[in-house]
């Protein structure tokens, strides 16, 4: 999975972005840059998919590709690659195997680990309670999810033995989804009464798989979890008060919804920098970031129809996201600014 997911986003970047820009995009690094980039190359299901990647494991990863063939580098450019021929035919023979459809990256890699960690916490909370057993060592101590299990631990302990069934009856459907040695693996990583569930290291050896895949598997059938949960809160009442909480993600940053705010009360960029003490490019930044989520973005207020029209024709001509390239086919009047705003409110309509 590691290694396809990194060939796909090469091929889509078609050499215009350094290696760098994937190893940010699966970190889900919050630059305007890297959510953009998500946006306009259509890897948003890819963005935050691998928080605690390094860039050392990224890197020899990236050097083994390359040195099995798969890889190559493009000449004159620093940290560019493009799939070989080989790299080609390998992506078209495994990809029904890289299980890309569980991701939802740039939706979920926010609730993701508080989602996992408060129903591997709830399930070992039950099990152990049910047995009158409470000197078990937590899952995890993150405290938040500790806070939210004690907090419905205490409406749930009177009936824990139908809790127990629901949930259950509940994760037995969702795991049903997925092929027998998904699921097995998911079940695995639990730990319940007199029973520890397997480390990465652990899952890695048992089921023949690296630790990189595993760690992708299973953040992928987590967010297809909640992907079905969301669309069925009924059925899977359990799942969906875990995620209760969680499921509305502002998908803008705290600090550009401030400029926002700010520019509603039709403040222009230069006061709102002056405001907030920024820099004139971080407020751009802020509003490229708006654009890209805000459906009814204006943006006849930042660049006439008339060279909106042209930085449209422009990059279907050359085919190609390079900001530089773009600018240097445009009307000079055009300002790199203008051209990010076009590209994030066409971002669906350009690829």
């Amino acid at each position: 999975m590691f290694d396809g997911i990194i060939l796909t986003c090469i091929d889509k970047l078609q050499g215009e972005r350094t290696a760098s820009s994937i190893y940010h995009l699966l970190k889900g690094k919050k630059s305007i840059q890297t959510v953009q980039d998500a946006h306009i190359y259509h890897l948003e299901k890819y963005y935050g998919i691998y928080n605690v990647l390094t860039k050392e494991r990224f890197n020899n990863n990236l050097s083994r590709l390359v040195a099995e063939g798969l890889l190559n580098t493009i000449e004159n450019e620093y940290s560019k690659f493009q799939l070989s021929t080989i790299g080609v035919e390998w992506l078209e023979e495994h990809k029904e195997h890289l299980k890309v459809e569980y991701f939802n990256g740039l939706t979920y890699n926010k609730i993701t680990d508080v989602f996992y960690l408060r129903l591997l916490l709830l399930i070992q909370t039950l099990t152990n309670a049910k047995m009158n057993y409470f000197r078990f060592i937590p899952v995890t101590d993150n405290h938040s999810a500790e806070r939210w299990v004690k907090q419905h631990y205490q409406t749930m302990k009177t009936k824990k033995k139908e809790v127990i069934q629901s949930l259950y009856d509940e994760l037995y459907n969702l795991l049903d989804m997925f092929p027998e040695q998904d699921a097995s693996l998911f079940v695995d990583r639990l730990t319940g009464y007199q029973t520890i569930g397997l480390s990465t290291n652990q899952l890695s050896e048992k089921y023949m798989l690296t630790d990189e895949d595993v760690h992708l598997l299973l953040t992928g059938m987590v967010h297809r979890i909640i992907t079905t949960v969301h669309k069925d809160k009924e059925k899977f009442s359990i799942h969906a008060k875990i995620l209760n909480d969680l499921s509305e993600t502002n998908l803008i940053t705290h600090s550009a919804n401030k400029t926002n705010q700010l520019l509603k009360k039709s403040y222009t960029i230069n006061q709102i920098a002056a405001m907030r003490n920024l820099k004139t490019n971080t407020i751009h930044d802020h509003i490229v970031e708006i654009a890209l989520y805000d459906s009814d973005f204006p943006l006849d207020n930042y660049i006439s129809a008339e060279d909106q029209k042209e930085v449209i024709t422009v990059l279907n001509n050359e085919n190609s996201f390079k900001l530089k390239d773009i600018k240097e086919s445009l009307n000079e009047n055009i300002s790199y600014f203008q051209i990010r705003l076009v590209l994030a409110v066409n971002k669906k309509v350009l690829k």
